[in-house]
């Protein structure tokens, strides 16, 4: 049970962003894709104040497009070009290895898309080389609602955290006495979208 417990908390200078696939040519064909949006460009702020590094990668970039400028990736490494339905390329690897000041990361927060076939693909080799992975349902979409909550279910199963974007947050946060409590306030004071994870009562 307490090692459970620490699995799930993220710490500052021991954690990752993952950003997949999210690119100009998916979004009339995935479920809920601007309340996705919304959500993770909310995440992407929150992090990019919290300092968390964050890698990226695109799709065959040259029929899907570019990864969707509502996202504010500058500062992070990439984007990576692949045609691999993981994320965890050779390249990316590397990159991997030093992306936390120099170290590699305990825990990975993965988004994007597809959930089923790049985030779970992606999930499953991060959990075989000993990633902790923070899977953010509200930040990961599919074509279907039933390809998508199955994957996040399959991915409960192999040990990820399935996890939302405020919760993300507020781990990496802490406490009220940090110094970015204030601007991470302001972001959140915008309610998380609801992408139809949760039964209405």
């Amino acid at each position: 049970m307490a090692m459970n417990a620490a699995r799930a908390v993220l710490k500052q200078r021991q954690t990752a962003l993952l950003i997949c696939d999210v690119q100009e040519k998916f979004a009339k064909v995935m479920f809920d894709f601007d309340k996705i949006t919304v959500n993770s460009a909310k995440l992407i702020n929150a992090l990019k104040l919290l300092e968390i590094p964050v890698l990226v990668s695109e799709q065959n970039p040259k029929a899907l497009g570019k990864t969707i400028p509502e996202f504010d990736i500058s500062g992070a490494k990439g984007p990576f070009a692949k045609t691999n339905f993981s994320m965890c390329t050779p390249e990316i690897n590397k990159e991997l290895n030093t992306l936390c000041c120099g170290n590699k990361p305990e825990a990975i927060i993965l988004i994007g898309l597809e959930t089923h076939v790049c985030i779970e693909n992606t999930a499953i080799d991060l959990r075989q080389s000993g990633f902790e992975v923070h899977t953010v349902a509200d930040c990961c979409t599919s074509r279907t609602q039933e390809d998508r909550i199955l994957a996040l279910e399959r991915m409960r199963g192999i040990g990820c955290h399935i996890t939302t974007s405020e919760n993300v947050i507020f781990k990496l946060l802490g406490g009220a006495d940090h110094k970015e409590f204030k601007n991470i306030q302001k972001l959140v004071k915008q309610p998380t979208l609801p992408t139809g994870l949760v039964p209405k009562l």
